[in-house]
């Protein structure tokens, strides 16, 4: 942890696919039924489905045009996976992944974590890369209810672009300085920290960012750390 004074945001928002739900271990066993492969198998090749979406959510930025929607992110990356490892699947099967985007797994202890902000009184909300239709389906599937839903199809751009930890200032009227972001990614954190909003990093895997000066306000192993920083 690199602070540990404490602290009352008036919002709270999390990160999706990397502070939120586990994507792998949800993906896993759809990406096995559908392709055949084995469990182990599977699972790599949906790290490396995830890996190859957050560089088309890239490439989407860098060519400065309309965003690419997520969901098309999403099955570009699947297409290329497929290809490369000469896998053969469906029209069906593939939309049976691509949809496995809007039911995946809660980290283990994330809705005790969030159970107890709420019953704190504090507000929550999602700010992530995926389309809107995509969060809100997944966020339904869940046992409590987030304030707001903070997609980048509303500002037009991936993460770590500044535009995406402007939006509780630009929709809700909340200053940066009165958010805390909860993020799971190096890049995640990077763009946060650089754009000046407090963030916490949910570490699940050590990993060492590679601007040391970019560095969040509190680094935990997982979610339970949240509990303990907040006043």
């Amino acid at each position: 942890m690199i602070k540990t004074k404490k602290i009352k945001p008036s919002l709270i928002t999390f990160d999706v696919y990397s502070a939120l739900v586990d994507y792998s271990s949800g993906l896993r066993d759809v990406f096995s039924e559908c392709s055949g492969l084995s469990s182990k198998k599977s699972l790599d090749l949906v790290r490396h489905w995830r890996l190859k979406q957050l560089q088309v959510l890239q490439i989407s930025n860098s060519l400065n045009q309309k965003r690419m929607p997520f969901i098309k992110c999403t099955e570009n990356s699947l297409d290329f996976i497929c290809k490369v490892n000469d896998i053969k699947i469906n029209e069906n099967q593939k939309k049976h992944l691509i949809q496995a985007w809007e039911n995946l797994p809660l980290w283990p202890e994330a809705e005790e974590v969030i159970s107890a902000l709420i019953k704190k009184n504090y507000k929550i909300a999602v700010l992530s890369n995926g389309d809107h239709a995509m969060l809100q389906n997944l966020c339904n599937s869940y046992n409590f209810t987030f304030n707001h839903i903070l997609s980048t199809d509303v500002n037009g751009f991936y993460k770590p672009h500044h535009s995406v930890y402007k939006l509780p200032e630009n929709v809700l009227g909340i200053k940066s300085s009165n958010v805390l972001h909860v993020a799971g990614s190096e890049v995640d954190v990077i763009g946060c920290v650089s754009y000046g909003m407090p963030c916490y990093w949910s570490n699940r895997n050590d990993d060492i960012l590679v601007y040391q000066d970019l560095s969040p306000m509190y680094t935990f192993k997982n979610l339970k750390g949240l509990v303990k920083i907040l006043k």
